[in-house]
C-alpha cells in the first residue's frame, strides 16, 4: 500500500484527537477574560482588520487570533501562564499544516515516490519557508513579545515568525475547522511552493539527511530532544538524530527545529566524510 496516503489519514487523526476535547464552536483560549480582550483590543488598534486581510480570513473568535499572537517572552508581570501562550496553538498548527502540505503534494505529484514527496515536504514547513510567508503577513508587527526579546530583533526572528505561523493555523483550525486553514494556505504559501522548492538556501540538512538514508534502502530519520536548558523563555534545545537506533549526529539550538537542524548538518557531514 502506498504510505502517503496512509500518512494523510494518521495525520487527519492526529488532528482530531489533539482537538477532540475542544469542539471548535467552543472558545478554549484559557486566557483570563479581561487579558484576551486588552490583547485583542491593542491588536485591533495596530491593524484595524489588516491581519485578517492578509491571512485572507476573518476569525469568528478574534480572540483565538489574539492567542496566536502572544509569544512567551510576553508572559512575565502579566496574568498569564506558559500554556496560555500561542505554544498550544503551534503544537496544534504543526500538525494541521503538516497534513495540508503532505495532501497537496499527494494530489499535485501523482507520479513521485514517497522519498521525493517527504523531501519536498521538508523543505515547505521548513522553519525559513514558514518565516518567509509569516513576513508576508507582516505577522511580526502584531506579535506580543517580550521588551527584551523586541530588542534582540524577535519581531523578525525566524523562529519566532515559523512558531507564530503555526499558530495562525491552528487558530484558524479551532475557529473555521480545516477547510479554512486549507483556504488560508492557497492564498498564502502554497502559491510560493515553487519558489520555495527552488530556493538552494531552503534546502536544507534534514532533507538532505533524508534523502541520504532513502538512496541507501534505510528508514527515515527520527529526531528527539535529549536535553533542554535555561529559563523558558531563553531554552536552548539538545538534539539527537537516529536511523535504525544508531545516533548519527547531535545538535543543539534555540528552538527545537533549529536544533534538528544543527543535528541533520552534523550528520550530513559526518556520512559525507565517510564517502
Amino acid at each position: 500500500m502506498d504510505s502517503f496516503p496512509v500518512a494523510i489519514f494518521c495525520a487527519k487523526i492526529m488532528v482530531a484527537n489533539i482537538t477532540k476535547d475542544h469542539p471548535r464552536k467552543k472558545a478554549i483560549v484559557g486566557i483570563p477574560v479581561r487579558l484576551a480582550q486588552a490583547v485583542l483590543r491593542l491588536l485591533r488598534r495596530k491593524s484595524g482588520e489588516g491581519l485578517e486581510n492578509s491571512l485572507s480570513y476573518q476569525f469568528k473568535n478574534p480572540e483565538l487570533l489574539a492567542q496566536a499572537m502572544i509569544h512567551r517572552s510576553w508572559v512575565p508581570g502579566r496574568e498569564l501562564e506558559t500554556w496560555q501562550t500561542n505554544e498550544r496553538l503551534e503544537f496544534l498548527g504543526d500538525s494541521v499544516l503538516n497534513m495540508l502540505v503532505t495532501e497537496y503534494l499527494y494530489d499535485k505529484n501523482p507520479t513521485q515516490s514517497e522519498g521525493e514527496l517527504s523531501k519536498k515536504k521538508s523543505i515547505i514547513v521548513s522553519g525559513r519557508a514558514l518565516a518567509d510567508t509569516a513576513r508576508q503577513w507582516n505577522l511580526g508587527k502584531y506579535l506580543r513579545i517580550g521588551r527584551g526579546e523586541a530588542k534582540a530583533g524577535g519581531r523578525n526572528k525566524e523562529s519566532i515568525l515559523a512558531d507564530a505561523f503555526e499558530s495562525v493555523i491552528g487558530a484558524v483550525y479551532i475557529d473555521g475547522g480545516l477547510d479554512s486553514c486549507r483556504k488560508v494556505l492557497e492564498c498564502s504559501h502554497f502559491p510560493r511552493i515553487d519558489n520555495i522548492l527552488n530556493d538552494g538556501e531552503l534546502k536544507n540538512y534534514k532533507s538532505k539527511l533524508l534523502e541520504m538514508m532513502h538512496a541507501q534502502g534505510k528508514e527515515a530519520p527520527i529526531y528527539q530532544v535529549v536535553k533542554e536548558l535555561g529559563p523558558e523563555h531563553k531554552k536552548e534545545f539538545f538534539v539527537e538524530v537516529l536511523v535504525d537506533n544508531e545516533c548519527l549526529g547531535e545538535g543543539c539550538g534555540v528552538s527545537k527545529k533549529r536544533a534538528e537542524q544543527d543535528a541533520a548538518r552534523v550528520a550530513v557531514l559526518a556520512l559525507d566524510h565517510k564517502l
